[in-house]
């Protein structure tokens, strides 16, 4: 951490990478680092590799820049990639990644597929939103209510709002600091775990019409058309929904891209590991929450995906 934070001192110019497909914790621990480097008298531009932001995310965080924009590295002097733990999770920005000298990787998952000159990786950490608090926090940086309700956001999503089996008492610490600097926390449990859009009921209701439930396991697929059909860019909630019914252990979904490009959210209650199952089909991700994607038949990859599932509930009756 002391080279990263010697690093920054002396960047004027900072481009800061996450990863496609970007989660609260991904999206806060990018804004909040890109707001404090700001206030810290540096220009930075952030770049997440995506075709879209849904409306309630990029009102949030004030997302400032065109999704998807093309990165010139020789505009900055240092690169930093937060939340990312996978090489092609940088989408097209890996190769900027990869060939640039100062490159800082700030991470909180127990496997990374890349390096960086310098890297801070702390899988103790619930989220990487604690980790840049931390960095403020190194850096004397003067708290104030965006930083802090942005890193609470953080918090929240990679924690299920304190759910999760990765909340620690150091998470848990730093979301009280964030609520005595004046953390919005009223705004963010709404936007982030009550709001819903009719369109996102919309897209529920065909998920509900398409769920497979069996052996504790359930799962829906959702097409292309069913998003163009709702209305919905996103439905971020349903996976919890589904894991919540009846004495369900496992629950995924399953989300057309783009032609024949799926991606995956799995969830499973405390005591089993979905981490294991993404990182099986090249994801990855926490204990009770992972993500992964793929490319080819969505029906295929859903029943791999059950197996692995059932495989984990037969060892544990086993044991």
């Amino acid at each position: 951490m002391k080279d990263i934070i010697k690093q920054i001192k002396k960047s004027k110019r900072v481009g800061i990478i996450a990863h496609t497909s970007p989660d609260p914790d991904c999206m806060s621990s990018m804004s909040a680092l890109s707001y404090m480097l700001e206030k810290m008298g540096k220009t930075t531009h952030m770049f997440v590799d995506t075709t879209k932001l849904n409306v309630k995310t990029k009102d949030f965080y004030a997302f400032p820049y065109e999704i998807n924009q093309d990165i010139d590295v020789n505009d900055y002097d240092t690169i930093i990639t937060v939340d990312t733990p996978a090489s092609h999770q940088l989408g097209k920005y890996y190769y900027a990644v990869r060939d640039f000298e100062n490159t800082i990787a700030i991470d909180h998952h127990d496997i990374r597929d890349y390096n960086a000159k310098f890297e801070y990786n702390n899988p103790e950490s619930a989220s990487c939103s604690e980790i840049i608090f931390n960095l403020a926090k190194l850096l004397k940086f003067k708290l104030d209510s965006r930083f802090c309700s942005l890193i609470y956001s953080g918090i929240i999503g990679d924690t299920n709002c304190f759910e999760n089996d990765n909340t620690s008492s150091n998470c848990l610490k730093v979301a009280a600091d964030c609520l005595e600097n004046g953390a919005n926390k009223t705004n963010i449990l709404f936007l982030f775990k009550k709001m819903q859009t009719q369109n996102e009921i919309a897209l529920k209701k065909i998920g509900y019409n398409k769920m497979f439930m069996e052996n504790q396991i359930a799962y829906a697929i959702f097409t292309a058309k069913d998003f163009k059909e709702s209305g919905a860019d996103e439905c971020p909630a349903f996976v919890n929904e589904l894991l919540n019914i009846d004495n369900n252990i496992f629950a995924f979904v399953i989300k057309q891209k783009e032609k024949n490009t799926y991606s995956v959210s799995l969830r499973c209650k405390e005591g089993y590991n979905v981490a294991s199952i993404a990182q099986k089909f090249g994801g990855g991700g926490h204990i009770q929450a992972a993500g992964m994607s793929f490319v080819g038949a969505p029906v295929k990859h859903s029943k791999l995906l059950y197996e692995e599932c059932l495989k984990q509930i037969k060892e544990k009756q086993n044991v």
